[in-house]
């Protein structure tokens, strides 16, 4: 993957995390998880702006952070009753309606000035699963999804597929008529893979390289730090 330096203020974003519930298909309910990471010895109190596009959607919420802390905030409809969005244009898999997608861009500002920023891509949709006789039902919106797909492996063999490279095999798949696909071994963990999936209607099946663990993990504490990282950094996805 790539590797690269940031810089920020006093204080940054940690792992933005937007959920959304759909009660109907004319009404969504948004929240917004954050963390926010204090970075010098006395407490700072900022100001956090968000924008959603489309729609204009703005809001504001002042958050104190103590000195040399990193605590979690929730954002939801409780306080901001934007965050509730009638006749939303919902994200659907690819057969079942058009992979709507939305843009959020937060700012955490320090005395006038913006500490950090980040920009969130998401789709507004809910995902609901039941087991009938041992068979697994998934819902997308509320609507039953037959699932069609195939497996990936890797990227490439000698794992050369990068950045653009990745849309048309992913369309490939949306021109038949595919809604997922399955990451076997779940192996590939490039930005790219699951921004043209978003874009094109496929769901994603990641597997946590568990396909043939007939022995026990060699280092449970270590596969469950890379679980918890790849759910964190594709979560909004």
């Amino acid at each position: 993957d790539d590797v690269y330096l940031t810089k920020t203020g006093e204080v940054s974003i940690v792992d933005p995390w937007i959920r959304s519930k759909v009660p109907s298909k004319n009404k969504a309910v948004l929240s917004l998880q954050l963390e926010l990471r204090n970075h010098t010895d006395i407490e700072q109190k900022g100001v956090l702006k968000g924008i959603i596009q489309p729609g204009n959607i703005e809001f504001t919420e002042d958050l104190v952070i103590e000195a040399g802390k990193q605590r979690t905030f929730l954002l939801d409809d409780s306080k901001f009753s934007q965050f509730i969005i009638q006749n939303p244009a919902l994200w659907w898999p690819n057969g079942y309606g058009q992979p709507n997608l939305y843009t959020c861009e937060l700012t955490y500002m320090v005395n006038g000035k913006a500490s950090d920023k980040q920009n969130i891509t998401f789709g507004i949709r809910e995902y609901g699963s039941e087991l009938v006789d041992g068979v697994l039902h998934l819902k997308i919106n509320g609507e039953p999804v037959y699932v069609k797909g195939g497996n990936w492996g890797m990227s490439e063999y000698l794992l050369r597929c990068q950045g653009k490279e990745y849309e048309t095999k992913i369309r490939l798949h949306k021109e038949m008529n595919y809604n997922m696909i399955r990451l076997w071994t779940g192996c590939v963990t490039d930005d790219e893979f699951y921004d043209y999936c978003d874009k094109y209607g496929i769901m994603v099946w990641n597997d946590f390289w568990l396909y043939v663990a007939y022995n026990d993990v060699a280092q449970p504490e270590a596969f469950k730090a890379n679980a918890l990282d790849k759910v964190r950094r594709l979560r909004n996805h």
